[in-house]
């Protein structure tokens, strides 16, 4: 597994695998990334079956500990997008690591 798996990586291999244009496969997921920008900005939950899930996660007002001030702070409300895999993903690697 010494291949980088990037961006483009991706890109190519879905174009050859799927005989299209690597240009149709760039505007196929310019559309998917503008799709899952949408579904984050509006908190929405991205289900992709056999793969993950995309979810916003709100975390209330808190108070922290700022360990270079010495001080309490009060943080307002945040959000922390999650990338959850799905569970057929972590039985294939758990098969993966049983037979090696």
């Amino acid at each position: 597994m010494s291949e980088k798996y990037t961006k483009e990586f991706l890109l190519r291999e879905l174009a050859a695998r799927a005989s299209f244009t690597l240009g149709d496969v760039k505007i196929l997921w310019e559309e998917f990334e503008k799709l899952v920008e949408e579904m984050v900005v509006e908190k929405d939950e991205l289900l992709i079956g056999g793969l993950f899930k995309v979810y916003v996660k709100e975390i209330l007002p808190h108070v922290r500990y700022d360990l270079n001030s010495k001080k309490h702070i009060d943080v307002g409300t945040t959000y922390r997008i999650t990338i959850s895999p799905s569970s057929t993903l972590k039985n294939a690697l758990k098969r993966k690591i049983k037979n090696s």
